[in-house]
């Protein structure tokens, strides 16, 4: 039963970047340059400072999501992020920025989910939470509120009011149907091929032997020191994949918009490979 004693804090999902971290001062280290060299770029090929100024935010905000999200995907190796740091930058001067829209849903879905600084969404965490998925299900596509849906199994709504605790995980069925109604049922084709979209799920598929291998997990909260659960980051994981997987595949957003997803995915992947093998290389020589 929920205590009407117990205070809801404001936020609790918000992980500063504390620089007394080795990597921390990397990414913000990162981050940085690439604001000014993708700035910079743009102004030397003749660009406004406008577009330079924006540029610019899109390759070093773009790095520091991808590196953020990684985080919460890949706890237990900080490695991981940095791989999916080089591929946001890649895909970014590729294909384009990314919808930052997207990655700002993901990212506090996956935190909600992962539980990572250790404490359950706060309030304003919710309303972050309710307002981006609305937008995105009115500028996007009415299945975002249900693919919201599965958060609300791991955000500790006993701490509210009945009516809250009802209310919030209601109100996203009900808002994808009004989102239907207003917007129309539809989906769009994609437009890439076959090749394009075996590709993403076999990313989807190897991230199966990463999942199995958060049977335990070494990370701590932020704010508890508690390790976290490993059914958190688990299910944290299966859903990142299908859903980025499901919006891709309907044609609900461009591979574009997902890019810097799925190259954390991919950067998961590959931080989980590269301590495979070097567990091997070890074995090998002793």
């Amino acid at each position: 039963m929920a205590s009407s004693s117990r205070r809801i804090p404001l936020s609790t999902i918000g992980r500063p970047v504390d620089l007394s971290y080795p990597t921390n001062r990397a990414i913000a280290v990162i981050t940085l340059g690439l604001l000014l060299m993708g700035g910079v770029i743009a102004l030397v090929q003749g660009e406004s400072w406008s577009q330079a100024a924006l540029q610019g935010l899109a390759w070093g905000g773009s790095a520091f999501l991808a590196w953020a999200l990684c985080r919460e995907t890949d706890p237990d190796r900080w490695y991981s992020a940095f791989f999916a740091t080089a591929g946001a930058v890649a895909s970014t001067i590729l294909l384009g920025p990314p919808s930052f829209l997207f990655l700002f849903w993901f990212l506090l879905a996956m935190r909600t989910i992962n539980r990572s600084t250790g404490t359950p969404p706060g309030v304003l965490d919710f309303v972050a939470l309710y307002a981006i998925k609305l937008w995105l299900g009115f500028s996007t596509h009415w299945t975002i509120p249900l693919l919201t849906f599965p958060t609300m199994f791991f955000a500790d709504l006993q701490r509210f009011p009945k009516l809250v605790r009802v209310g919030l995980p209601l109100a996203l069925p009900v808002s994808a149907v009004a989102l239907g109604f207003i917007r129309g049922w539809h989906f769009v084709t994609p437009k890439w091929g076959w090749a394009e979209m075996l590709g993403l799920t076999g990313i989807a598929l190897a991230l199966i032997p990463v999942i199995a291998s958060y049977r335990r997990v070494r990370s701590v909260g932020d704010q508890t020191g508690e390790p976290l659960r490993s059914h958190r980051v688990q299910w944290s994981l299966g859903w990142i994949a299908a859903a980025a997987l499901l919006l891709t595949g309907t044609g609900t957003a461009t591979i574009q918009d997902l890019a810097t997803i799925w190259v954390v995915l991919a950067g998961t992947i590959v931080g989980w490979a590269v301590e495979v093998a070097s567990r091997l290389f070890a074995t090998s020589n002793d």
